[in-house]
C-alpha cells in the first residue's frame, strides 16, 4: 500500500476513490462511497484486503463531516470539496460508515495488521475511533 500517514485520505487507495467522486454530481458521489462501505460492512468472515479498508476509512471520513461539518479527513482539497460539494448522504449511510469501520478495526483486517506492523497500529486505530465518534454526533 502506499501510505503516508495514518489519515483516511494519507493513501493511494483512498486519493484514487476521491479522484473518482471530486467531479462526480452530489448523488452520482454518494452512491460510489456507499459501495465502498458496503463492500466491507458485509457481514461475512472473510479476510478484509487493505485497498478495500482503505476506501472505506476514506468515505467513512466523509460522512463523518456530514454528520459534525469539522474536517476528520487531514487534506485540503478533500476538505475544500466537501465544503464546496458534499455529496448527498442519508442517515443510514453513518450507521453503514460505522459498521464498516468496525470491520476495518476488527479481526481479518489487512489494513490493521499492517499498520501494526509499521507499530502504528494504535495510531490508526485512533484515526479509525475518532471517525467513529464523529458518526454519532446528531445530524443537523
Amino acid at each position: 500500500m502506499g501510505a503516508w500517514g495514518t489519515g483516511p485520505f494519507d493513501n493511494d487507495d483512498a486519493l484514487d476513490l476521491f479522484l473518482e467522486i471530486e467531479d462526480a454530481g452530489p448523488a452520482e458521489a454518494a452512491q460510489r462511497l456507499r459501495a465502498a462501505l458496503q463492500v466491507v460492512a458485509a457481514e461475512d468472515d472473510s479476510y478484509l484486503e487493505a485497498p478495500a479498508a482503505n476506501e472505506a476509512v476514506a468515505a467513512a471520513a466523509v460522512v463523518a463531516f456530514s454528520y459534525s461539518h469539522s474536517d476528520p479527513t487531514g487534506n485540503p482539497r478533500v476538505a475544500r470539496w466537501l465544503t464546496e460539494r458534499a455529496p448527498a448522504l442519508g442517515p443510514d449511510d453513518g450507521a453503514l460508515a460505522a459498521k464498516a469501520l468496525e470491520r476495518v478495526c476488527g479481526e481479518h483486517s489487512e489494513w490493521l495488521e499492517l499498520w501494526s506492523e509499521a507499530g502504528l497500529g494504535q495510531q490508526a486505530r485512533a484515526v479509525a475511533e475518532q471517525l467513529a465518534l464523529a458518526l454519532q454526533s446528531p445530524r443537523p
